[in-house]
């Protein structure tokens, strides 16, 4: 069968036979050429992030080879053996099974840069309490508010059954972007706001939250995720609002999009309320490639900027 032209090996810059560092080396050059800040265009940005995830998968890797013709095993792959895995053993399955470390903790090797007992922890830091002055600024108290809502949502209903993920609160980095926090499974990070919502409906246009039609003041996600994304080029990063709603009920309030919004977009921001918060943040993060390892320096960096 004859291969295409542009394949996702041509999109990193790599050969078919490249090794998981030349892979992922890869990335990290074509993403920061493919970036809109540096020239590029959010679909090529999007493009780079594809291929990554999918080259980064041995067992994806397989699939997408075998559509190329390309039969021989990985570099370094030993040949299949007995019978054949289940073809529903897939990464979106691999969130539930335990951790694995990379770099691995094994004797002998360079020491990771956190030890095992801090990697070893889900949580992380708690929700930055605001200063006298910084109270009086406008949202600052529903801001707090909702980022401790948001802490004991996720480390109630998503950490139990997803041992790999590891929850951040209260992160600042030297970029100027505050972020409440960051939940890092595999090679994906999702970031995370919150606010303290008075009941009605909002609407949300990628751009502008509206609250019952009138603008519902300044959201800056959308910029901090771009810059999140820069900071860790290796990893695909997408950005949340979440909502609380006063009457303790999860899927309120309702946050209305307009048909035209592509929620698909590389630096999309999903405003939600807590329910549907927990079912969009599990399924980004439990379908990216491994998202049973923890990235050890990642997870060190972001522990960083939570002063941590």
């Amino acid at each position: 069968m004859a291969a295409p032209d542009r394949t996702y090996y041509t999109v990193l810059g790599v050969s078919r036979s490249a090794t998981a560092k030349e892979i992922k080396d890869g990335y990290r050059k074509a993403a920061r050429s493919a970036h809109p800040d540096q020239g590029g265009t959010a679909e090529l940005f999007h493009d780079v992030a594809v291929a990554y995830e999918m080259l980064s998968d041995p067992e994806r890797r397989r699939r997408y080879d075998r559509t190329l013709g390309i039969e021989d095993p990985l570099p370094g792959a030993r040949p299949a053996s007995g019978p054949k895995r289940r073809p529903q053993a897939t990464a979106a399955e691999a969130y539930s099974q335990p951790p694995r470390y990379e770099p691995a903790y094994d004797a002998g090797r360079q020491a990771p840069p956190i030890p095992l007992a801090i990697a070893q922890q889900q949580v992380h830091g708690t929700a930055r309490q605001p200063g006298a002055l910084a109270r009086l600024k406008p949202g600052a108290t529903a801001r707090h508010d909702g980022e401790r809502a948001t802490a004991r949502l996720l480390e109630a209903s998503l950490l139990p059954g997803f041992p790999a993920a590891r929850l951040v609160n209260g992160l600042a980095f030297g970029s100027g972007a505050d972020v409440g926090h960051a939940l890092l499974a595999g090679y994906r990070i999702a970031v995370i706001d919150s606010l303290l919502a008075p009941p009605g409906n909002y609407s949300w246009d990628g751009h502008r939250l509206r609250h019952r039609g009138r603008h519902a003041g300044d959201v800056r996600i959308t910029e901090t995720v771009r810059q999140v994304q820069d900071l860790f080029p290796e990893c695909n990063v997408r950005g949340w609002l979440v909502l609380h709603g006063r009457q303790n009920n999860p899927f309120e309030p309702i946050v209305d999009y307009p048909p035209s919004l592509d929620r698909s977009a590389l630096v999309s921001v999903h405003v939600a309320n807590a329910g549907t918060l927990l079912r969009e943040v599990r399924r980004f993060l439990s379908e990216g490639p491994q998202p049973n390892t923890v990235q050890v320096p990642v997870l060190a960096r972001l522990l960083h900027a939570a002063g941590r």
